[in-house]
C-alpha cells in the first residue's frame, strides 16, 4: 500500500459495509478528488498502476462496492442496484468532507458515477466514462442480445445451487482456461501485463456468484439515456476500439449524446482499457481533472 494511503470500512443503514481507500492529498474542505467508480466484480485490478499517478497530484477516493474486494457480502435482502451505489458513493463523499469531486467510472462504475449525477448533482464536477456504458449493458455484449435472455436463468441457477455455485465459480474464474480465453479473445495480450489478469481472477472469484448475478442484472435493468442531454460538467469518454463488452458503437452513441463531451478512441485497446494503458489513461484522467480544477478556480475568483 502506498504511503499516506487510508484505508477504511464504512457503514451505511442497512448494514452493508464499504470499503474505502483515500490517497494522496489530505482532503481540504471545499476542495476537489478524484472519486474512482470501479467496475461489476473488480475491486482495483484495472487501476494498479493509475493510482498512484493521480494521487501525486489529487487526492483520490477509491470505493470497493457493496461484497466487493474488502467489502463484505452485505446482509440479505440485497439492496443492488446503480441508485443505491450511487446513494453509497455519495455518502462516502460527503462523510470524508469532499467538496466535488470528478467521479471517474470503469465499465459499470459509470453507470454509478451517472446515477451519482443525476442524485447527488452538487457533489459531482466532471465525469468520466473508461469502457462504460449508460446502462442496458447486455443489449450489445459481445455484439449479441442472446445475454439478455440467458440473465434470468443464471439468476436463478444461482439462487437454487447455493454453495455448489460458489465452489464452481471459484474454480471457473481461477482456471487456466479462463485465463487463456480472456488473453486470446478478451484482452490485449501484446500490452496487457499477465500479473493484472491474475490479479482481476483473484478479485472476481472472492465475489459471491449471487450477487455478481444480481448486480450484472440490475446494470442490465438500468438505462440513464433520458439523462445525457442534460449533463452540463466536463465529461470525458475513453473507449477501446476492440471492446466487445461494451462495443465501440455503443460507447460512442452514448458520448455523443452528452453535450459537454470530450471523446478519445484507443485504438488497440479492449474492455481492460485501463490496465492495457495506465499511463495514457492516467494523462486523460489528469487532463480532465485539471481543467475542471482550473474552471473551479476561476469561478472562485469572479
Amino acid at each position: 500500500m502506498e504511503p499516506g494511503t487510508q484505508d477504511s470500512l464504512i457503514e451505511r443503514p442497512d448494514g452493508a459495509q464499504l470499503r474505502v481507500i483515500q490517497m494522496g492529498q489530505p482532503l481540504a474542505e471545499g476542495g476537489l478528488a478524484i472519486l474512482i467508480l470501479d467496475g461489476i466484480g473488480c475491486s482495483g485490478w484495472a487501476f494498479e498502476r493509475i493510482l498512484p499517478t493521480l494521487a501525486a497530484e489529487f487526492p483520490v477516493i477509491f470505493v470497493h462496492h457493496r461484497g466487493h474486494g474488502g467489502a463484505p457480502t452485505p446482509p440479505r435482502p440485497w439492496a443492488l442496484d446503480m441508485a443505491v451505489l450511487a446513494d453509497d458513493a455519495a455518502a462516502i463523499v460527503t462523510q470524508l468532507g469532499a467538496g466535488r469531486v470528478v467521479a471517474v467510472g470503469f465499465s459499470m462504475g459509470f453507470q454509478v458515477a451517472l446515477e451519482l449525477c443525476r442524485r447527488h448533482p452538487t457533489l459531482v464536477a466532471g465525469l468520466v466514462s473508461i469502457a462504460g456504458a449508460g446502462g442496458r449493458v447486455l443489449d450489445n455484449f459481445l455484439r449479441t442480445k442472446a445475454f439478455s435472455f440467458v440473465l434470468p436463468v443464471l439468476t436463478l441457477s444461482a439462487r437454487v445451487a447455493g454453495e455448489w455455485t460458489q465452489k464452481v465459480w471459484k474454480t471457473l474464474t481461477r482456471s487456466t482456461l479462463a485465463h487463456e480465453i480472456a488473453l486470446r479473445f478478451q484482452v490485449n495480450a501484446d500490452v496487457l501485463n499477465p500479473a493484472d489478469l491474475d490479479l482481476y481472477a483473484r478479485q472476481i472469484s472472492q465475489v459471491d456468484p449471487e450477487l455478481f448475478i444480481e448486480l450484472l442484472a440490475a446494470a442490465h435493468r438500468h438505462d440513464a439515456a433520458d439523462l445525457f442531454p442534460r449533463i452540463d460538467i466536463p465529461t470525458r469518454v475513453l473507449a477501446g476500439a476492440r471492446d466487445s463488452f461494451v462495443p465501440l458503437e455503443t460507447q460512442r452513441a452514448m458520448a455523443f449524446a452528452i453535450p459537454d463531451v470530450q471523446w478519445r478512441v484507443f485504438p488497440e485497446a479492449t474492455h481492460a482499457l485501463p490496465a492495457e494503458f495506465p499511463e495514457r489513461v492516467s494523462a486523460e484522467l489528469l487532463d480532465l481533472v485539471r481543467e475542471v480544477a482550473g474552471r473551479k478556480a476561476l469561478a472562485s475568483a469572479t
